[in-house]
């Protein structure tokens, strides 16, 4: 009977780890020449590491903004898989700071109550949660529709340009208030969390660089920062650290369509301090 009981935890922890990746754009430096050739890697899983590769066809968008230029969208052949990661190759532009970014059509998952509620506490969806004890609805099971939005932010050259303002206009999107390669360590940097393009009010954000991610004894994850945005949809961070850094945010909602007990938009920035 113990056996089986293991057995049964160590399912479920295996079920909610292979279910609630983060996805996050990284380069192995976010640092550019002009006019060479880049790539850009979509880790699905987490800062540190991808568990598989993302294939084309749930790419709903893939947008790449050169400095100074207009926004283009890479195709298919400008994919290819290495190593659990999924690798887009460009050439960069002259001097300024760019955006990558990438957004996946929505797809379901259904949870019985227990792997739905450890999910939230896996991935701090922590007001989703407690709303379920209050109702005392967390004893439910869940379907979920969800998606991801990426980003990341790369300098090209050593001239800082203002294109890292550009909305990209996804479900929901971080958008910088200041250009973090403007920054040196122990600046602040501000970004402003959008929904549909409106200011996200009261909305828990994490914070991070690499190397400084885990999780507690009982699940959640343990991060640099977790903020909420004031009422324009703002948080504000130190960068303390230099190398690379992250937001994250999962905006979940109770769903308005039969077929789904939730929504959920899963959203990352990334970047480089030196």
């Amino acid at each position: 009977m113990k056996q089986k009981f293991l057995i049964s935890i160590t399912a479920l922890v295996c079920f909610v780890l292979l279910s609630s990746h983060d996805m996050f754009l990284k380069f192995k430096s976010f640092y550019l020449q002009p006019g060479s050739d880049a790539m850009v890697y979509l880790y699905n899983g987490t800062f540190d590491k991808s568990e598989n590769a993302i294939e084309r066809n749930r790419m709903k968008d893939v947008s790449l903004i050169n400095p100074g230029d207009k926004i283009i969208h890479p195709g298919d052949n400008s994919w290819f898989e290495e190593n659990n990661q999924t690798v887009l190759r460009f050439k960069s532009g002259k001097e300024g700071t760019g955006i990558v970014g990438v957004s996946t059509f929505s797809k379901m998952i259904e949870l019985t109550a227990q792997e739905f509620s450890d999910y939230l506490k896996h991935d701090g969806i922590l007001d989703v949660l407690e709303d379920r004890k209050r109702s005392g609805e967390e004893s439910k099971p869940a379907k979920e529709k969800y998606s991801k939005h990426v980003k990341a932010l790369f300098q090209v050259g050593k001239v800082p340009s203002d294109d890292f303002k550009t909305v990209l206009g996804y479900p929901v999107e971080f958008i910088p208030q200041n250009n973090p390669y403007s920054l040196k360590t122990g600046d602040e940097l501000t970004v402003q969390l959008l929904h549909n393009g409106i200011p996200l009010a009261n909305q828990l954000v994490y914070a991070s660089y690499q190397g400084h991610h885990g999780h507690a004894e009982d699940g959640p994850h343990i991060e640099a920062f977790k903020v909420r945005t004031d009422n324009n949809g703002l948080v504000t961070i130190k960068l303390m650290n230099t190398g690379h850094w992250y937001f994250l945010t999962i905006y979940i909602i109770k769903s308005n369509e039969n077929a789904f007990d939730y929504e959920s938009n899963w959203d990352t920035l990334t970047f480089e301090l030196k």
